[in-house]
């Protein structure tokens, strides 16, 4: 168990977040369960989580400046630090160049995922790392996709957010892992989660990484995190 430590999960009301949220409180941190919008399951969420002291934090992180306004509440409400930042909240919007006739909608879907994906976590890295470096000991985990390094078809947008947090958490851990700050970058492939319903309803599930017996498959990934991430070295950069 690790005592008194703090963690803010972003996109932490369903899927991939909740579970992270799950396995780092059951290893003793007390949580910041980041949500857009969707109180209820954010509170579900919470209600979950075993110990106490964890809380819920709403920002729209497509929002140039949630990211910093996010850092400062979890900071305050955790006493002034945190102590692992998982940047989970993301989008996936198609921006296929061939059969899309508006440019502005077109940019406009590359700059949401850019910003969400990408920008809304080195922002909360800006804010959090100094103090993880100052303490000699923080995690940054990122959650990419694979997208990130084979690229896809009519997501580029998706892909090209994703390879920014790849490299973006590459370069981080060199620069902050001989201060005790682990950087850690996981890429999952296709996951049963909202996000990924509508195109596993096109694709079909054996694209998908699904539920085996009682644990879903989000819950392997989370477990990943907490039991190895938590403890590794700071060079580890990608998984």
């Amino acid at each position: 168990m690790i005592d008194q430590k703090t963690a803010l999960v972003t996109g932490a009301s369903r899927g991939i977040g909740r579970a992270i949220a799950l396995h780092l409180a059951a290893a003793g941190l007390r949580v910041a369960l980041h949500y857009n919008a969707n109180l209820p399951a954010a509170e579900e969420t919470r209600r979950q989580l075993p110990g106490a002291g964890h809380l819920l934090l709403s920002a729209d992180l497509a929002d140039p400046d949630a990211a910093e306004q996010l850092a400062a509440d979890a900071q305050a409400a955790h006493g002034g630090r945190v102590d692992v930042l998982v940047h989970n909240a993301g989008l996936y919007e198609a921006t296929p160049l061939l059969d899309d006739n508006d440019f502005a909608a077109w940019r406009a879907a590359m700059h949401r995922q850019m910003q969400v994906n990408f920008w809304a976590g080195a922002d909360l890295a800006y804010h959090l790392a100094p103090p993880m470096a100052s303490a000699g000991w923080g995690r940054i985990i990122q959650i990419s996709s694979r997208a990130g390094l084979r690229g896809e078809a009519r997501h580029a947008g998706y892909a090209a957010s994703k390879a920014a947090q790849i490299s973006f958490i590459r370069s981080l851990a060199a620069e902050l892992g001989p201060s005790g700050v682990g950087c850690f970058g996981v890429a999952p492939g296709w996951t049963e989660t909202d996000m990924a319903a509508d195109a596993l309803a096109t694709r079909g599930e054996q694209v998908a990484i699904i539920w085996e017996g009682d644990d879903p498959a989000a819950s392997k990934h989370s477990s990943f995190i907490a039991e190895n991430m938590l403890w590794q070295s700071p060079q580890l950069q990608l998984s």
